[in-house]
């Protein structure tokens, strides 16, 4: 008993290292990110690639975007089953850790599908229309 104990002690401070806040903060916020970039990012790359003829920059920055999202997803994921059941109710380490990781499963689930209906168009239409 006591063992289990000084393994979930060990856990606890293993999690409240400065380290884990940093990927915690990048599970949550990794994917909302990477959306909001390829929005600021597309938009002025279809001139780019409406000059050059050429979808490929379009496409190049769409996969970056979304594997940063896959990413923050992954992580998020990784530590919400490191962490396991702790009831949302109670204060401390880990219960904030969980919390942090369903929101950034939740919200990386949410970029991906916007990244994915925002990289659809580059498929079918061209990047000079309207141009």
């Amino acid at each position: 008993m006591t063992e289990s104990i000084a393994r979930d002690e060990r856990e606890r401070e293993e999690l409240a290292r400065t380290r884990h806040s940093l990927w915690l903060w990048f599970a949550m916020l990794g994917g909302p990110v990477a959306g909001m970039l390829m929005v600021w990012v597309n938009y002025p790359a279809v001139d780019m690639a409406c000059v050059g003829g050429n979808r490929l920059v379009l496409h190049a920055w769409a996969l970056l975007f979304f594997l940063i999202a896959v990413a923050s997803g992954v992580v998020s994921w990784s530590f919400y089953e490191r962490v396991g059941d702790f009831p949302l109710t109670e204060g401390g380490v880990m219960p904030r850790t969980r919390f942090m990781a369903l929101v950034g499963l939740f919200s990386s689930s949410l970029a991906l599908i916007e990244i994915i209906m925002q990289w659809i168009p580059i498929f079918f239409i061209g990047s000079c229309i309207g141009t």
